[in-house]
């Protein structure tokens, strides 16, 4: 899908903007603080209903105002007639979403009807971070594949926050505690197949973009469920049972799983440089993309906040043609415009669109203004 408008208003410093991007590339340039990065915070929140920048939303509010208000019209593949998506956020924390002009009660929906893929500073932690951000990234894709993920993946976390209160009490004894574990066993094991059976699905993907994209030797995906594969679950949980009690917690299942990222056996955040974690994410993250595009004939949307910084012209190069060749819908940000339109050009790839951000303000620059602006 394309997004074909954009209204914001009332997003920090961005009191009021209406743009109209192109299918392809698309610019933001600005000095610091002049709200680039915003515009991207805004498509986030179409597609997600929250900010990526914190866990409250209301901080993404412009502080003369009482609420922020981002609309979307967009073109899907498989559908002539454009849609919209809405999205409303109060200073109370209310909020509403609207695809279509009909209201939509769950951020999920959003998702379905936007999927985007976002990098910025905290996607490192994809490399660098604890498993929580590795499985997100990974459930992102099973969600948007498989049908049935959601709901699965919600009654497993009812059954598991279930599972861990009952071992806060004193007096559980394991017979209580087994009763339990059917359903938890059964929704793990069934959490877990999906998984593995789109790891599966992602992993040729996976290798084919880090081998275009990256200059990284020796590196390995692994997905790991959770748990020993050699055990069952069920007879693990009764094995852990002290040791669950003990720390109040359950110990052993996919709430434990993990992609283990590798290079010649080391874990990867220790072993490469910033550019080459940067060029591996971005990697990763085209790869969702593109795996969407194939098993589902959707296409998301890109967000690269700030791509320029620790990368090369020779990898905004491959990674720029990739992005083309997919015919993805691409927002990038950074201070300077020149680095990109330089590569672009070269490259005679004429489907961009650049706009300048100061002040809050976004005015797009066409063609006879970008060679007056490079002057």
């Amino acid at each position: 899908m394309f997004l074909t408008r954009l209204d914001v208003h009332g997003i920090r410093n961005i009191s009021s903007a209406s743009l109209s991007p192109t299918d392809g590339i698309n610019i933001f340039y600005g000095e610091n603080g002049s709200g680039k990065s915003s515009i991207l915070e805004a498509i986030y929140l179409l597609g997600r209903g929250r900010t990526f920048r914190s866990r409250y939303t209301s901080t993404l509010i412009n502080h003369q105002a009482k609420k922020c208000t981002v609309f979307g019209a967009a073109n899907c593949t498989k559908q002539a007639v454009p849609y919209t998506v809405g999205v409303s956020r109060d200073v109370s924390g209310s909020f509403q979403f609207k695809i279509d002009g009909q209201r939509a009660t769950a951020s999920s929906l959003l998702a379905e009807a936007m999927p985007l893929l976002l990098m910025n500073s905290e996607s490192f932690l994809l490399i660098e971070g604890g498993p929580a951000g590795r499985r997100r990234f990974l459930d992102w894709g099973v969600f948007h594949v498989e049908q049935q993920f959601k709901a699965v993946w919600a009654q497993f976390q009812r059954s598991l926050q279930q599972r861990n209160k009952l071992l806060r009490h004193d007096k559980i004894s394991q017979k209580e505690l087994i009763t339990w574990d059917h359903s938890f066993v059964g929704l793990s094991v069934q959490l877990t197949q999906m998984r593995k059976d789109y790891f599966k699905l992602i992993e040729p993907v996976f290798y084919e973009l880090i081998e275009k994209l990256t200059s990284v030797k020796g590196l390995s995906l692994s997905f790991q469920q959770g748990w020993d594969e050699d055990r069952s679950l069920d007879s693990l949980l009764a094995e852990n049972f002290e040791r669950d009690v003990r720390r109040q917690t359950t110990n052993a299942g996919p709430h434990r799983a993990d992609l283990k990222i590798l290079v010649d056996g080391r874990a990867a955040g220790n072993v490469l440089s910033r550019g080459q974690i940067k060029s591996l994410v971005a990697a990763l993250i085209v790869g969702q993309g593109q795996m969407l595009r194939t098993s589902r004939d959707k296409q998301c949307i890109y967000l690269f906040d700030d791509l320029v910084s620790e990368l090369d012209q020779n990898y905004l190069l491959r990674l720029l043609k990739v992005l083309v060749g997919v015919k993805a819908q691409v927002f990038i940000t950074g201070t300077d415009y020149v680095p990109l339109v330089n590569v672009l050009e070269n490259e005679r790839i004429e489907d961009f669109a650049v706009f300048h951000v100061k002040q809050g303000t976004v005015n797009s620059l066409n063609e006879l203004a970008l060679k007056g602006e490079a002057q």
